[in-house]
């Protein structure tokens, strides 16, 4: 007995059925795996993007925040720069924003200014004081009005260095472009960033599959089409891919064009990087029968 079931020292018919059984099976693999090949064509698995995600100003790396392998999301911070200056501007530009003290003061001084304007005005209107001071007690209320408004200005002014202290710290701390998986750090803690990239992130949900077609099916295929992937580490299974883009015109060198497909990949199950095999059915097939029907002699029909 083999490791198959079959006992093929056993003599007479057993062992004949068993051969046929056998044949029967070979056949049948090989026959879907030629019906695959005849309608399919070549394609290659890629990552949605790939990004090199550098740094927008020079610096050493403080820290590593994620490793090699490591799921990450859009926004995530990936590096930190060393950024103690930055950091020390941040604080000082907060205190100085959140300062009120300046504005409580200009506003009781205003509050002054006014009781003393509507004092010298009663006195001037019971003709007790001269115009000249009623008029220098209304110049001293505009001053003080004039100068509430500028110390609130300058509480603005504050806020936006603020704003601007906490971007130019936000820029020493890189952060992921996209949702996917950290597939290479280019860079350590210590080095020196210049234009070189720190690490590299591939956005693996959805997945790219880029396959070249004959010029006899272009015009046949359209976006949101589906078609039938069989990826190289997938065996016979099919997984559905939608069209996302097709070339709008022809490669006048090679006689194809390009078409982009898109395939769910939630759970990092596809690997990327893999060969595959697509097949447009319905296009395929009737493209298939129009070359047959043109090559078949008139005469015969």
């Amino acid at each position: 007995m083999t490791a198959s079931g079959v006992d093929w020292s056993a003599p007479g018919p057993t062992l004949l059925v068993a051969s046929i059984l056998l044949l029967i099976s070979l056949t049948s693999t090989a026959g879907a795996s030629e019906s695959i090949a005849q309608d399919a064509m070549d394609c290659l698995i890629e990552p949605w993007v790939v990004s090199d995600v550098g740094s927008p100003v020079q610096g050493v790396i403080a820290k590593l925040l994620v490793d090699r392998g490591e799921r990450v999301s859009r926004g995530q911070p990936l590096a930190q720069l060393e950024s103690s200056v930055e950091s020390a501007e941040v604080a000082l530009a907060q205190t100085s924003a959140e300062t009120e003290s300046e504005i409580d003061v200009r506003e009781a001084d205003l509050t002054l200014a006014k009781l003393e304007r509507d004092r010298l005005e009663d006195l001037y209107q019971q003709k007790i004081i001269s115009a000249q001071q009623r008029d220098e007690a209304t110049a001293r209320y505009r001053i003080a009005r004039a100068t509430l408004k500028q110390a609130q200005e300058n509480r603005r002014i504050q806020q936006l260095e603020l704003r601007r202290s906490e971007r130019l710290y936000a820029r020493r701390i890189l952060t992921s472009p996209v949702d996917g998986v950290v597939v290479a750090q280019l860079a350590f803690a210590g080095e020196f960033v210049y234009d070189n990239p720190v690490m590299t992130i591939a956005a693996l949900d959805p997945l790219r599959v880029e396959v070249m077609l004959p010029a006899r099916l272009f015009g046949t295929i359209a976006v949101g089409d589906i078609a039938q992937l069989y990826p190289e580490l997938g065996g016979d299974a099919a997984l559905p891919a939608t069209v996302d883009v097709v070339d709008a015109m022809l490669d006048s060198r090679s006689g194809t064009f390009g078409v982009r497909l898109k395939v769910p990949n939630p759970d990092h199950r596809i690997p990327a990087g893999q060969r595959c095999r697509i097949v447009f059915e319905p296009v395929v097939a009737a493209a298939n029968s129009d070359d047959r029907s043109a090559q078949t002699d008139p005469a015969e029909q």
